[in-house]
């Protein structure tokens, strides 16, 4: 399945602040580590990928056309409010092609810290300048009480215009769906563009 030298397929990427739980999020995806964790910021340099399986597409089904899934665990762009990226150099150069490469993009938001406003100027970038769907989750839900969750939904949903679902990649909670709405969005998409 090789188009041009490069492999055919959808690749999903995660993109969050630093220590927002992207590896842990990947891991439970997977059911399985994948990504080193660690409560450190930082812990994931170098974007790693990491094939998940192949999927049917489109709307064929005598013949369905299957494609290879593949996700990349980014690197945390920004530590906190911070404007300019962590990373650096190469390091950076790559983690933008990822994302620049990718069919879908997971924005993981850090539940406990909110939504950053250098992360809210890059969702709206990718969404409409880029035209990449975008998934947004809201991590650590587990260490939210129910007022908070709901304050946390309103403001993230205004503000990005995107739904948004809770998880925990403690608790498995919430990662059925968000698996859900990842088959859901890339069996819709179109795969030329690859």
């Amino acid at each position: 399945m090789e188009e041009g030298g490069r492999r055919k397929g959808f690749k999903v990427v995660m993109i969050g602040p630093e220590n927002s739980g992207k590896s842990a999020l990947v891991n439970a995806i997977f059911g399985r580590n994948i990504s080193r964790v660690s409560e450190v910021g930082g812990t994931t340099k170098n974007p790693i990928k990491k094939f998940w399986g192949r999927l049917k597409y489109g709307r064929s089904k005598r013949r369905p056309k299957m494609v290879d899934l593949i996700f990349v665990d980014l690197g945390g762009l920004f530590a906190g409010e911070k404007k300019s990226p962590v990373m650096v150099g190469k390091v950076l150069e790559r983690t933008y092609r990822e994302i620049e490469d990718a069919n879908l993009i997971i924005h993981v938001i850090d539940g406990e810290r909110g939504l950053l406003k250098s992360f809210e100027k890059l969702h709206h970038n990718l969404k409409f300048r880029c035209q990449k769907p975008i998934i947004v989750v809201v991590n650590k839900c587990d260490l939210l009480d129910d007022t908070r969750r709901e304050e946390l939904r309103r403001y993230v949903e205004d503000r990005l215009r995107n739904r948004c679902i809770f998880t925990s990649a403690l608790t498995y909670e919430g990662i059925p769906e968000l698996i859900g709405a990842i088959i859901h969005i890339l069996k819709n998409i179109d795969v030329k563009r690859r």
